[in-house]
């Protein structure tokens, strides 16, 4: 009876670990949105690049991607076609993933000692 506990605890403790484990794994080459001004922006995530396509794919924003783990990473700005773009070229932002649920990353950006929280979504990408 004692083995039969031991191996349903187990399985209960396995169970909620592949609930609560880290899934921001899902992030590195995917494509994700997210809205700004009304708008849709495109985010692209490859190994080690990152871009954003805002205005319909008009402008663009593309960084170098620092991996500090895979919840948590830098985006290093290097070139950008959105017109009064605030940041220079070089400038680095952190962000953390707080949590993953189903198609959304809840995240924390920050930059210049100003943080804020943003949301993204998993776009199905076409075979």
């Amino acid at each position: 009876m004692k083995k039969i506990y031991k191996a349903l605890a187990l399985f209960s403790f396995m169970l909620l670990m592949s609930f609560t484990g880290n899934k921001c794994f899902m992030i590195k080459n995917n494509t994700f949105t997210y809205r700004n001004a009304k708008k849709d922006v495109i985010v692209i995530f490859d190994e080690n690049k990152h871009t954003e396509y805002h205005n319909d794919k008009e402008h663009y924003i593309k960084s170098d991607i620092e991996w500090v783990s895979d919840c948590e990473y830098y985006l290093i700005i290097r070139e950008s076609t959105l017109p009064n773009f605030p940041f220079k070229m070089g400038t680095k932002m952190h962000i953390v993933v707080n949590k993953v649920r189903g198609k959304k990353v809840y995240y924390t950006s920050s930059l210049g000692g100003r943080s804020w929280e943003g949301r993204m979504t998993k776009v199905k990408t076409k075979k």
